[in-house]
């Protein structure tokens, strides 16, 4: 009974708070992907159209496979801009990259975005934007 009640306090404490939508909430709308080759060394840059000014709290889902029908283990990220670099050892073992969560603190964004990495023509591996969507859509 004692660890059925220690289990129940450790839910219950670590369970979603609502967190109440700010009046001067402006939602991330578009997030874009640097266009430089990608050289597999100083990582993907991210960034949010949100002023620099605000800081954004970020859930990114590396993806095996650019269908996007997978599970994943989210990699959860704070940013003092509106800008976050994924480190390489994320993103060099992926194919595509999504963005789940992007927001700042009570000022969420409903939409999802996805990047895919392929060769262009002049042999440089490149991100390009997949899918922009608006979650429950």
């Amino acid at each position: 009974m004692k660890k059925f009640l220690a289990l129940a306090a450790i839910a219950l404490a670590c369970s979603e708070k609502k967190v109440d939508k700010r009046d001067d909430c402006v939602p991330v709308e578009q997030v874009t992907v640097s266009q430089d080759c990608y050289e597999g060394s100083a990582g993907l840059l991210l960034t949010a159209d949100t002023p620099s000014s605000i800081s954004l709290d970020w859930v990114i889902a590396p993806l095996k496979d650019t269908s996007g029908a997978q599970t994943y283990v989210p990699y959860y990220a704070s940013t003092t801009s509106n800008q976050l670099m994924v480190p390489d050892s994320i993103v060099r073992k992926y194919p595509k990259i999504g963005v789940m969560f992007v927001g700042a603190y009570g000022c969420p964004s409903d939409m999802y975005f996805s990047f895919v990495r392929r060769m262009d023509k002049d042999s440089c591996a490149r991100w390009y934007l997949q899918e922009r969507f608006l979650k429950g859509d």
